[in-house]
């Protein structure tokens, strides 16, 4: 028999979550991406098609804040059907109480939790470096200025890789390139170039007039080979040298903490890299305390059409981005630690869904 019900339940969900997928993304991508690129068409001439790619690629980006939205209508619209049909009703009468009538929905924010978090980490931030590739590429938001004293560090599983220097950089053409290489932490070949171009074709970068020195244990140099031309691997494009510091939405979990970790040990403040670390799990998971607020919410004996659903969603999400927008700041502050303040706005809003379900229940 219960068996029966959470199936039901869950069915009743699927609808109103589709829904909200599709209404929310045409609502978000219209007001995030769509203007600033239709400016960027009409004023500034990138060409239609690029501009479609370029939504395409930041589209992940919304997706990930759209889930939790979807499951918080989905949830809310659902069990105001069943409050508006008599049907909560009657499934109390037969001994099934709210909190275990709310095992479905909360079900299926946990699992919309973790299909986010995956998406998060494995598209998001592929996604975004393509975007921002594609922006450097065809100059439409970053010209081809000069740069000057252009500095990137590269690490793998935790530990520095290379660490990378150009005296300018204009375009995707760095000038006066030195790139240090390390092996467990010892430093075991230079390369200076006169020049180093980036081979969209190839994925590579070809350092012209240069030398590698090849650096023994004990520090001395080992060898000395010149080259004229030389394709090099770095898994940096022109977009990641651009900006120097790499954005935390380009990286995964893993990434931003070996970032952070390197961060530190260089002496430079990472709060902020901390508090963004920390979201990056919260706001996937907040999929599973909107399905704890959206269920109580829902129970009326009116039931709640569409779009009042879908604006009732938004104000509750509204006031839970002002509160993860005061969290974060106080956490900046360092007045409490990142990651209380990043899952601060989970901890209120779960709260809040339990005390209205509690209240409910007692009824």
């Amino acid at each position: 028999m219960i068996k029966i019900i959470d199936r039901y339940i869950f069915q009743e969900l699927i609808e109103p979550f589709l829904f909200g997928l599709g209404a929310f993304t045409a609502i978000l991508s219209s007001s995030m991406v769509m203007f600033e690129l239709v400016r960027a068409v009409a004023l500034r001439g990138m060409p239609l098609v690029v501009a479609l790619q370029i939504f395409a690629y930041r589209l992940p980006g919304i997706v990930v804040y759209i889930f939790p939205m979807a499951t918080l209508l989905a949830a809310l619209l659902a069990f105001s059907r069943l409050s508006h049909d008599s049907e909560i009703i009657a499934f109390r009468a037969s001994g099934i109480s709210l909190f275990r009538l709310i095992v479905p929905v909360l079900a299926l924010g946990l699992m919309v939790s973790f299909v986010n978090l995956t998406f998060s980490e494995i598209v998001v931030p592929e996604s975004n470096k393509a975007a921002k590739n594609l922006l450097i590429e065809t100059g439409a938001r970053y010209q081809p200025k000069l740069q000057k004293n252009v500095f990137l560090p590269e690490l793998e599983r935790g530990e520095l890789k290379r660490i990378f220097y150009a005296e300018t950089m204009k375009g995707s053409v760095l000038e006066g390139v030195i790139v240090q290489e390390f092996d467990r932490g010892r430093l075991a070949q230079i390369i200076n170039a006169k020049e180093g171009a980036w081979q969209k074709d190839k994925n590579q970068w070809l350092f012209k007039d240069g030398t590698i020195y090849l650096i023994a244990e004990s520090g001395e140099y080992k060898h000395l080979i010149k080259f004229k031309e030389q394709y090099i691997s770095i898994k940096y494009s022109p977009a990641d040298f651009y900006i120097g510091d790499r954005n935390p939405d380009e990286m995964n979990i893993g990434q931003l903490r070996d970032f952070i970790a390197l961060k530190e040990k260089m002496g430079v403040e990472v709060t902020d890299f901390k508090i963004q670390l920390n979201m990056k799990l919260a706001i996937p998971f907040a999929s599973l305390v909107f399905a704890l607020l959206g269920a109580p919410l829902g129970l009326s004996s009116r039931r709640t059409s569409g779009s009042m659903g879908l604006g009732i969603s938004i104000i509750v999400i509204f006031f839970y981005y002002i509160a993860t927008f005061v969290s974060m700041a106080i956490g900046e502050l360092r007045v409490i630690p990142p990651g209380a303040s990043a899952w601060l706005p989970n901890i209120i809003t779960g709260g809040v869904g339990f005390y209205i379900l509690k209240a409910a229940a007692e009824k």
